[in-house]
């Protein structure tokens, strides 16, 4: 299912429903049907009042977020990200595509190279490296390949994303230069900055 370009609104709840078209058109094939959701959000992230419409949510890394869309399998959110400190490199227990509303966002995912069996050690190589603008995305792929950071570029910059089922309550945090990584609760780092 394509989002029609003559609608005149683009609503998250149509966002999900054709995000579930994708998933069940695509069943088997999660990276091929993750590409086939970027231009649907694409199309959603052209609307303006997105800021405007979200139910409040509790965030992970950042202090401002927002829920366009939720139903326990598909998340739709908006977040506002810091400038002043990036997110550290993480986790998510789950997939994700996420991108750019508002502003400029530099980013990284990364690949894990090592099978995890060893407690605190992990071989990241890096997959995308670049700067994200409003309108363009990211697919951060299943798990244990679902490891990414980033850091917006200035005060007003939004992400939205879509993510498929829980994020997990505990992450796994990341140095991939030093090869470690450590476990927190999922809003420990976010409130150890007292946000």
């Amino acid at each position: 299912m394509s989002p029609n370009p003559k609608e005149r609104f683009y609503a998250p709840g149509q966002c999900a429903r054709d995000i579930y078209g994708i998933l069940g058109s695509n069943v088997g094939r999660l990276p091929i049907a993750q590409r086939e959701v970027v231009p649907i959000l694409n199309r959603l992230a052209q609307e303006k009042n997105l800021l405007d419409i979200g139910l409040p949510r509790d965030g992970n890394h950042v202090s401002k977020s927002a829920w366009l869309y939720y139903d326990g399998e598909i998340g739709i959110i908006t977040a506002k990200c810091p400038s002043d400190v990036g997110v550290p490199v993480h986790n998510h227990g789950t997939w994700e595509v996420v991108g750019v509303y508002k502003g400029e966002l530099e980013y990284r995912l990364y690949d894990r190279r090592d099978d995890g069996s060893r407690d605190g050690y992990a071989d990241l190589s890096l997959v995308e490296d670049g700067v994200m603008r409003a309108g363009e995305f990211s697919v951060c792929p299943l798990p244990p390949h679902d490891i990414h950071g980033f850091r917006a570029r200035n005060d007003d910059t939004w992400m939205i994303a879509v993510v498929h089922g829980e994020f997990a309550e505990e992450r796994l945090y990341f140095d991939p230069e030093k090869k470690t990584y450590i476990r927190r609760q999922q809003k420990a780092w976010r409130r150890s900055l007292g946000r």
